[in-house]
């Protein structure tokens, strides 16, 4: 069962405490809650008129800069040609193009466009309203919770994603839903 070491008083957030002394908290009800929020949020969120690995690519792009499709094929768990057939859409849409790879004239890079970018952050403010308009109707005490947890949240948001359920298990995802079939969330 994942846990984590709670620092004891006087022990800074974020280091295990210097004599072993703490608390044990179960992450597996956080990561049960994750599951359900992410859930929800699926639910509660209008689609967008692109399909979830092509937002993903194009937010990859976007965070990240320009990448071969070898790598956002490795970062998306697709196969090559899904990949290269939603890069063409992106391209044909506006959305990314196709840059050559200073290392290695013979390949190309994939790069958001100004359009791209635009598009993209639209999608994130309607996102981001309308999750906090639900996370607005909730309890006062809710809404300092989730506040606080907020820098905890884009951490996670921020970890590597990794394609095994052993790599999973060690960052203590394994059976929480949190890392579904090759590592994709529920």
């Amino acid at each position: 069962m994942q846990s984590l070491t709670e620092p004891s008083a006087g022990v800074p957030a974020g280091g295990p405490p210097a004599d072993g002394a703490g608390t044990e908290t179960d992450l597996v009800p956080v990561a049960e809650a994750l599951a359900a929020a992410t859930s929800w949020l699926r639910r509660a969120l209008r689609p967008a008129e692109w399909n979830a690995v092509a937002l993903s690519t194009l937010d990859a792009v976007d965070r990240t800069g320009p990448h071969r499709i070898s790598f956002l094929v490795t970062q998306e768990r697709i196969t090559q040609p899904g990949m290269t057939g939603i890069v063409d859409r992106l391209a044909a849409a506006g959305l990314v193009r196709r840059q050559p790879d200073p290392a290695d004239g013979r390949a190309a890079l994939v790069a958001i466009t100004p359009a791209g970018h635009e598009y993209l952050m639209s999608i994130r403010r309607q996102r981001a309203d309308t999750v906090a308009a639900h996370i607005g109707s909730l309890e006062l005490a809710h809404q300092q919770a989730l506040a606080a947890a907020a820098a905890a949240l884009q951490a996670l948001a921020a970890c590597p994603v990794s394609g095994t359920a052993a790599a999973a298990a060690g960052t203590g995802l394994a059976g929480t839903g949190l890392a579904g079939p090759a590592g994709r969330t529920a």
